[in-house]
């Protein structure tokens, strides 16, 4: 369903949003955000970024340095993605605005796994509970806990990703949030919510989309679709993460926002978020 009241999106003062990455903020949230502050709403809501696999070695455009595991290695590239990702929420929210929570994982490479080429688009790392290793399943366990005592507040939005196209690590914490909210059943407070993962939502293939819906169905999820800014968000991520983004963003960015403006016949681009009851 759309709507043209952005404030009945999420009607949650307290929005926590559980990023696998340190750009994720921007693509799960960007475009509510953009249309909550053109509406003059932002003032009521209070924001937690919460950075799950914070641990990096990965810079763009360097496919021999993210090979590179070292401690030294980490501590550069890790520097440069923190900073770019509180530029960023600075200009979203205005510095100070939100709270912001490392978790201190390690990313998938960090962990060795192998960046496979998505249909020739961008290195990612695929995995599943299959190709889960004992490692990923004490992270899973680890942030399953955390959500859990989100999971308890009242007047809270918790974002999880999709994980459109099955990164490991966007796997992961989708898997967790999910596990936390079922385990809480009746005693949760907090309301959940899963956000399209950009830019792989405009780059998935027919198996990759049915996988998609089957995550929805089989959770019983309600889209909530909304207007979306995607030319505002890309200057965003192209002036604030220069060390993440190249131009396979653009496509898988626009390419979402004019297919969910088609499928929900409005005028204006479109972003979509889904709550599970």
């Amino acid at each position: 369903m759309f709507y043209s009241n952005i404030e009945a999106v999420i009607p949650e003062k307290n929005i926590v949003c559980i990023s696998p990455h340190y750009d994720d903020f921007l693509f799960f949230l960007g475009g509510y955000l953009i249309e909550m502050k053109e509406k003059g709403l932002l003032g009521g809501k209070k924001f937690t970024n919460i950075s799950t696999f914070s641990r990096s070695n990965y810079q763009e455009r360097d496919s021999e340095g993210n090979k590179d595991a070292s401690l030294k290695r980490v501590q550069y590239a890790t520097g440069i993605r923190l900073i770019e990702d509180l530029e960023c929420l600075d200009a979203l929210l205005g510095p100070h605005n939100y709270f912001y929570r490392i978790m201190g994982e390690e990313e998938s490479q960090v962990r060795g796994k192998v960046l496979n080429e998505g249909e020739g688009e961008m290195e990612m790392a695929f995995g599943s509970y299959e190709s889960m290793d004992a490692h990923d399943k004490e992270i899973l366990a680890r942030m399953k806990e955390a959500a859990g005592e989100y999971m308890m507040m009242e007047d809270t939005a918790i974002i999880l990703p999709l994980s459109m196209k099955g990164h490991i690590d966007h796997f992961i914490v989708r898997e967790a949030g999910l596990a936390a909210a079922k385990e809480a059943g009746e005693s949760r407070r907090a309301a959940v919510y899963f956000a399209e993962d950009k830019p792989y939502a405009g780059m998935m293939n027919d198996a990759e989309s049915k996988m998609n819906n089957d995550f929805i169905v089989g959770n019983n999820l309600v889209d909530k679709a909304f207007a979306h800014h995607p030319e505002k968000i890309l200057e965003l991520a192209f002036r604030h993460y220069p060390s993440q983004v190249d131009e396979v963003y653009n496509m898988g960015i626009r390419e979402r926002s004019r297919y969910l403006r088609d499928l929900y016949h409005v005028s204006c681009e479109c972003d979509r978020l889904y709550q599970y009851k």
